[in-house]
């Protein structure tokens, strides 16, 4: 007779240890808790560590080398952008965020709002989607910031022309999504709702816009980045306040510690919006998947 197999001294069998090792590299596998906190961090400390080692680097050859600034340099640069102007008396990136975020507001907040009106009806009015969808879509193959030097003719150099483009730039995008999403609504739920009798508008603004809605918020997380790029290349052109023209005017001093400053408080920017959409959003539609 075969012996009966005795369990493995060191607990675990190798072969359910081999299960796990390997379960790491599985397409949707599962991870321990613990790890959703570490691996975040895993890239960020790798990037600050070769970025500090090539820093240093360069300053050892050079001094005065001014690519690649120093902790020191950061700290600096922070304390000038907070310190009075002295002729002004206006903190920098307090003027700076002002002039920015307005324009941006008024820019995505208005093509949020036209995107949701506009792009309802035209999903849900078969003739509206005939007659609108072919110019949405030879508008989203148009890349807004081609029309940047129009905009700059017909609108000046203002805050005008900068809150058209981004409103050009996200309401194509955000307004072909819904209708999308609208024209993707199962016939069935279609069909359940008009049981109840509901009126066209009834029919659009309660039962359609309330499927579509955690979609329509997930698109405009996506968008927020993109309203930002142009913000800050238009700014980057024609301005003379905002966090585009500071950038600008910190590499024409080759002041590279002032332009990472910037750059990490237009990131956490976006961050901090992309999270209250995605809590909103979590909050508002608790039947979704919203992730």
């Amino acid at each position: 007779m075969t012996p009966p197999s005795q369990p493995h001294s060191g607990g675990e069998p190798p072969a359910a240890r081999t299960r796990k090792t390997f379960a790491l590299w599985r397409v949707r596998g599962q991870i321990p808790l613990w790890t959703r906190w570490i691996l975040p961090l895993l890239p960020l400390g790798l990037l600050l560590f070769f970025y500090m080692q090539a820093a240093e680097a360069r300053r050892l050859d050079n001094p005065m080398d001014k690519l690649l600034p120093l902790p020191a340099d950061f700290v600096a640069a922070a304390k000038a952008s907070v310190l009075p102007n002295e002729f002004t008396g206006e903190i920098p990136i307090v003027a700076d965020l002002k002039s920015s975020l307005a324009i941006y507001a008024v820019g995505f907040g208005s093509a949020v709002l036209f995107s949701l009106v506009f792009g309802l009806h035209v999903g849900a009015w078969p003739w509206a989607g005939n007659m609108f969808d072919p110019f949405l879509r030879f508008l989203s193959y148009l890349p807004p910031l081609a029309l940047l030097p129009l905009v700059l003719l017909f609108l000046g150099i203002g805050a005008t022309a900068k809150t058209f483009l981004i409103f050009i730039a996200v309401a194509v995008p955000l307004t072909r999504s819904l209708v999308l999403r609208v024209e993707g609504v199962n016939e069935r739920q279609i069909w359940n709702a008009q049981t109840l009798g509901p009126t066209p508008a009834e029919m659009i603004w309660v039962v359609i816009r309330r499927i579509t809605e955690p979609g329509f918020l997930d698109d405009v997380r996506l968008l927020i980045g993109t309203a930002w790029v142009y913000l800050i290349a238009a700014e980057l052109i024609a301005s003379n306040a905002g966090l585009g023209y500071r950038i600008n005017v910190a590499s024409r001093n080759l002041n590279v510690a002032q332009i990472f400053l910037y750059i990490a408080v237009i990131c956490l920017l976006a961050f901090l919006m992309d999270r209250s959409i995605y809590y909103i959003n979590r909050s508002r539609n608790r039947w979704a998947d919203t992730k």
